[in-house]
């Protein structure tokens, strides 16, 4: 049985001129999970055997981590930043 394969990627700020910033998010038919981010100098890949059942578990937990501390910094920039921006321009 062949396994679903799961392949996307995106730049994350499409419109900036400033900003070469990516990722690249996928699951290979083999099993192998692979995530990673580049900007315009460097990258940081995760990678995970989901044919390996305590793996499995460990792409979970970096992902809802990752995702966790990303909110959590989107969420201190708007509130000790995004308001004093707002401020300049009015």
């Amino acid at each position: 049985m062949k396994k679903p394969i799961y392949n996307i990627k995106n730049f994350i700020l499409p419109d900036s001129h400033r900003s070469m910033s990516a990722y690249h998010a996928k699951v290979m038919e083999d099993g192998i999970m692979k995530l990673t981010i580049h900007d315009c100098k460097r990258s940081v890949q995760f990678k995970n055997d989901l044919n390996n059942p305590e793996e499995i578990t460990e792409a979970i937990q970096k992902l809802d981590n990752l995702a966790n501390g990303i909110l959590k910094l989107k969420e201190f920039i708007q509130a000790e930043y995004e308001q004093k921006l707002n401020e300049l321009y009015l």
